[in-house]
């Protein structure tokens, strides 16, 4: 069964005249080609999205590992702080101890006793109240 090739006229069906059909191909085409455009755009804008991402990823990076190596020599210098005063703390002992001032000794072992315990309390209301929050 062939369909039957419609007949040539030189009035197209339903009154659309050729020119109405090239101007509908004419916008269609230039639609497509606005299509594209904003295609093309999005993926530029994309790109564009994508570069600025890495970029704010490694600036993150590189900032926590400055804040890193500044937190390790602040621990740093804090350790040798603790580590001289007690030096210092010990020696004071041991000179009290050394010209026969015990009494003096025992005072300063007193309140080292007091600082830890002060220390140890102030530690342990902050990390409860770390934990309450």
């Amino acid at each position: 069964m062939t369909v039957p090739a419609p007949k040539k006229t030189g009035a197209l069906a339903a009154g659309v005249s050729e020119e109405t059909i090239q101007r509908m191909l004419s916008l269609q085409e230039s639609r497509i080609t606005l299509e594209l455009k904003q295609a093309d755009i999005q993926l530029k804008e994309l790109d564009h999205n994508q570069k600025i991402a890495d970029k704010s990823i490694d600036a993150q990076a590189s900032d926590r590992r400055d804040e890193r190596a500044v937190n390790k020599t602040v621990q740093l210098h804090q350790l040798l702080f603790a580590a001289f005063t007690v030096l210092v703390i010990v020696g004071l002992i041991v000179f009290a101890l050394h010209i026969g001032k015990e009494a003096i000794a025992l005072d300063i072992v007193k309140v080292l006793c007091g600082f830890a315990g002060g220390y140890g309390v102030s530690t342990y209301i902050s990390t409860k109240s770390r934990s309450a929050e």
